[in-house]
């Protein structure tokens, strides 16, 4: 089957006869959880489901996401894959079917108050009790409740739906259903041009009914087939068996397979039963085949199916190409697709869809060469022990195919890469060079890649890489875009190209390698100093973290906790790490145990604990050079290992690294200046361009002392970036001011003095409503926050980032002059500062409301809670969440929000238009929440928790179309028809008051509550 027909409906080439009664119980699909058809091959069923798919973008109840099944859908990932996809989810298919059909009812919750249904055809593809049988009847139990499952199938089902019909959650179209009655059977006859009693013999089977209306008065019941085969030319039936024999075509395979001078739509006007996609694929259907069974014989069918798979191959789709070769029994070519899907290192395709194609070799097949490949990279993520046996065992057996040892060669040497045993890739080198010497054309280009694995020097990577199919960088398999990726990056410190190398690898169709080429693009991002870049990208890293994807590449795990803790996200670096242990642990790649030192040991140093780091990096660093194998992991390795380990200082300085890994190094011997010798030269000569990679890479404390070092050396803009790390910063600060030498302890008191001290109490402000300011939990009462101005001042630098005093003054005293405005803003920013620290002493800075030239700032930290601020924030992050894709996580966020809505904003205080702005964006914000948070619930069947937040949304804003919605909604859903009826006038006089139309989901409301009375 073509992609083109995967996620559309197919388009039918005749018109259809409208059916009704049919087509009613269809569209009620998304009152319920599962509506099925199920009958025989020619009954309708794709033809009825796409006619309702069409009936409902005329007059839409919900959205329909549409997946036609096929062979291959037996296997998780393929059947979940195709889920993901029809839903819009992009993230890796989990290997439980259960967690990935959570993802699919996740995607379909988070498309709320909007009904989706996900129509699958063809299930009967689905084997029962198979994974993907298993993920579906896992779907069934996850659906929200404005997420519905169409399925057609042939009989029987792949899962029990025994239960849900008793209980009124589905409803099943069956055969007896679906057969023409005898209204319908007039108005097909009438549809075709015939007598209905031409049609008195189909006995209510509408393929029957095509047909005999196609073949005329003279066929007889039972010859229909023949009647119509006997019109058409042996040419056009030859070219119609050939269609059949391949599963459809389109223009490519259809010149192919008949020559050049075919006119597809021409060779299938006016036949029956056929459909197209707007792509143009027209496939045949099913009952085609067994009427033209004997116009081939078998090996023109499986040339036929030689030729398309041929086309298929050649655009990447290897399922479809798989399957077609695998119903020709065209072994050979079965084995050279193999080779091509398996030669490089890892599979281009699914693990459990190789051990699919696996079980349909017959025995001669499975022993072949190609066979023990396919079986070699079937075990390989799980038992890479039974992997080698089996490739050396194929390499065997194949010494006459070097296609065959290339691949067995590539899947070797990644398993001696694991085990870092150097002594057998160069073996393996060895088997590589003569196959390049042989002419073999991938071979070069894998042949300088191992090389460069294998260098010890980096004029020997350098030399390496100088073979053409890598210096043009043109593309290769994933496997060695991201192994040069990685060559370039860790070894040669090139981080610009790493990028463009790593960015490469990730654009391939073979996922297995997305993981790991992603950890080498945040790496790459990090050492040019790009961290908010790279803190973007880390959601997509932590979704790839499967336990089967860390098991063979670690190192995701160092990138991942490194990063988090770089960001100041330490306690979800040290979920991840938690949560990794066992993984790692169990891990068959020999630098499994270096990622998670390393991993540890900067998670410990970001946390201010040096106590163990040492010691547990002393026992991973081996040779201390930098072409060990931790640098390799990871490039925090580097300074970590410069640091804390001095025995191996002397190798990095004798052969100091390059590129963007030179900063590292640069960063790391002035940190070890500034810590034994207290000297400041070093960090004094580090640049604006090697400090944020130092951020980015370095643990905080240790960024700290650095820029101490800096401000020390007389760096004009260190003090502003010590300001920068925060909290952090300031605990270095004060340990080096104790501890340090003379001279360093003397800036880090300077800097302590420059930053303000934490303050001893902490303060709750209260803005959405009437405005309460609050310290240690105590209602402050000070007389100056009774005054108009100070209320107005903090509720303005609350509301905005970093104002000028100009601006300020403007906007709160506008009838005075500059001097005289600025004058007051001085007087009244003493009150304020007043009554936020009345304890701070004459001299001291102040903490919460600072200035930088023109500019005042309010500082809400740990010391100061504003629901504002803390409103804003959990918007945003519901937001970036529902983006993700994480409707849970999103609700809770949405929850919090309107949790923290008070009123509208400084309820109690008088202002200008500023003010007033703001009041109406944050309550349009407020009332958004509240709807999508009561819609998510409605979803999931709170009717109580989303009423209230509807009640409130409407209390904040009466006019809101959206929140009227919501409360007829939940009011339907409780079955109160009175009360929905009353919501739904309310929201009709609202609309009428505004003059404006109903939107799409008020009509719709308007009619289910109609259809109910």
């Amino acid at each position: 089957m073509s992609r083109a027909l995967r996620y559309t409906p197919p388009l039918a080439n005749r018109d259809l006869i409208t059916r009704p009664r049919l087509l009613e119980v269809l569209r009620s699909r998304f009152e319920r959880p599962l509506t099925a058809v199920v009958a025989p091959a020619g009954f309708g069923k794709t033809t009825l489901l796409g006619q309702a798919v069409s009936e409902n973008l005329l007059s839409p109840s919900g959205e329909d996401r549409w997946l036609t099944c096929q062979r291959d859908d037996t296997t998780l990932s393929f059947l979940a894959s195709g889920a993901f996809a029809a839903v819009g989810l992009s993230a890796p298919v989990p290997e439980d079917p259960r967690q990935a059909a959570v993802a699919v009812a996740e995607a379909l919750w988070s498309a709320a108050p909007r009904q989706v249904a996900l129509v699958l055809d063809d299930v009967h593809l689905v084997s029962p009790g198979s994974p993907a049988a298993r993920f579906l009847g896992h779907l069934v139990e996850e659906l929200p409740r404005n997420g519905h499952l169409v399925l057609a199938s042939r009989p029987p089902l792949p899962l029990s739906v025994t239960r849900l019909v008793a209980g009124g959650d589905a409803v099943v179209l069956r055969e007896e259903d679906l057969q023409f009655r005898e209204d319908e059977v007039t108005a097909f006859a009438e549809s075709r041009g015939v007598s209905p009693e031409l049609l008195g013999d189909v006995g209510g089977w509408p393929a029957l009914a095509e047909l005999t209306a196609t073949a005329g008065p003279f066929a007889v019941s039972g010859y229909v087939w023949e009647e119509l085969l006997t019109q058409l030319s042996p040419e056009r039936r030859h070219a119609l068996a050939l269609l059949v024999a391949v599963g459809g075509a389109d223009e490519e395979i259809a010149t192919a397979l008949l020559g050049r001078d075919v006119d597809l739509p021409s060779l299938l006007e006016g036949l029956p039963l056929l459909v197209r996609s707007r792509s143009g694929w027209w496939s045949l259907h099913g009952l085609w085949a067994a009427a033209l069974q004997h116009h081939l014989d078998s090996g023109q069918v499986a040339e036929a199916r030689r030729t398309a798979a041929a086309i298929l191959r050649g655009r990447g789709q290897y399922h479809e190409a798989m399957g077609l070769l695998l119903d020709a029994q065209a072994w050979d070519d079965v084995r050279r697709l193999v080779v091509e899907v398996c030669e490089c290192c890892t599979a281009l395709v699914p693990t459990d869809v190789l051990e699919a194609w696996s079980h349909r070799l017959p025995h001669e097949v499975r022993q072949s060469p190609e066979g023990l490949l396919l079986a070699a990279m079937v075990a390989e993520p799980t038992s890479p022990g039974t992997a080698e046996e089996l490739l050396v065992r194929a390499l065997a057996v194949a010494q006459g195919d070097p296609g065959v040892r290339y691949a067995c060669l590539n899947a070797l040497v990644q398993l001696a890469f694991w085990r870092s045993d150097r002594r057998r890739m160069e073996t393996l080198l060895e088997a590589l060079e003569e196959l390049a010497r042989d002419g073999h054309p991938g071979a070069p280009a894998f042949v300088a890649l191992v090389r460069g694995v294998l260098a010890r020097s980096t004029d020997d990577v350098r030399s390496a890489l100088t073979v053409p199919g890598l210096v043009s960088r043109a593309p290769l398999n994933p496997v060695q875009d991201w192994l040069h990726a990685q060559l370039v990056l860790l070894r040669l410190g090139d981080a610009a190209t790493g990028e463009v190398l790593a960015r490469r690898s990730l654009s391939h169709t073979a996922t297995t390698m997305h993981g790991v080429a992603r950890c080498l693009l945040l790496e790459s991002l990090r050492l040019r100093g790009r961290l908010e870049e790279a803190e973007r990208l880390l959601p997509y890293l932590l979704a790839d973290m499967r336990p089967a994807k860390v098991l063979t590449s670690p190192e995701l795990v160092t990138c991942a906790v490194s990063l988090l803790d770089a960001l100041g996200r330490q306690e979800e670096a040290g979920e991840l790490l938690r949560a990794s242990r066992s993984v790692l642990g169990a891990s068959p790649v020999a630098w499994a145990p270096l990622a998670r030192t390393l991993a540890e040991t900067f998670h410990d140093l970001s946390a201010g604990d040096e106590g163990r780091s040492a010691a547990a990096l002393r026992s991973i660093a081996r040779t201390g050079g930098r072409n060990s194998a931790a640098v390799r992991v990871s490039p925090v390795a580097l300074p970590l290992l410069y640091v804390l380990v001095p025995e191996v200082r002397d190798r990095w300085d004798a052969d100091p690294p390059p590129g963007a890994l030179a900063d590292l190094h640069a960063g790391a011997r002035a940190l070890v200046e500034l810590r034994e010798r207290g000297s400041t030269t070093a960090a004094g000569d580090i640049s604006a361009t090697t400090w944020p990679v130092l951020r980015a890479l370095l643990p905080v404390p240790w960024v700290a002392e650095l820029t101490l070092g800096m401000a020390a050396a007389g760096q004009a803009g260190a003090p502003a970036l010590v300001e920068d790390l925060g909290p952090a910063a300031r605990a270095t600060l004060r340990a080096q001011a104790a501890t340090a030498p003379r001279a360093l302890a003397a800036t880090a008191r300077s800097l302590l003095r420059a930053i303000p001290a934490a303050p001893t109490a902490r303060l709750q402000l209260r803005a959405l409503g009437p405005l309460e300011l609050r310290r240690d939990g105590v209602v402050v009462t000070a007389p100056e926050l009774r005054r108009e101005r100070v209320r107005q001042l903090l509720g303005y630098l609350v509301t905005h980032a970093r104002p000028t005093r100009t601006a300020i003054a403007a906007e709160l005293w506008p009838d005075l002059d500059d001097v005289a405005a600025g004058r007051n803003l001085r007087v009244t920013l003493t009150y304020l500062q007043n009554v936020l620290e009345p304890d701070r002493g004459e001299l001291d800075p102040p903490y919460f409301v600072r200035s930088a030239g023109p500019v005042l700032y309010l500082v809400a930290d740990g010391a100061l809670e504003i629901d504002v601020l803390q409103f804003e924030h959990a918007r945003d992050e519901a937001a970036r969440l529902e983006r993700q894709g994480a409707p849970s996580a999103a609700l809770s966020a949405h929850r919090r929000a309107a949790g923290l809505w008070g009123g509208d904003l400084l309820a109690d205080v008088a202002g200008g238009t500023w003010l007033e702005w703001e009041r109406d964006r944050l309550r349009s914000r407020f009332v958004a929440s509240a709807v999508r948070a009561g819609d998510l619930l409605l979803a999931r069947g709170d009717t109580e928790a989303a009423r209230t937040l509807a009640e409130r949304a409407l209390l904040a804003d009466d006019c809101s179309e959206e929140a009227h919605q919501l409360l007829v909604a939940v009011r339907l859903a409780d079955g109160d028809l009175v009360g929905a009826q009353r919501a739904l006038r309310r929201c009709q006089h609202v609309l009428a008051e505004l003059g404006v139309p109903p939107q799409q989901r008020t009509r719709s409301l308007a009619q289910q509550l109609a259809a109910r009375r």
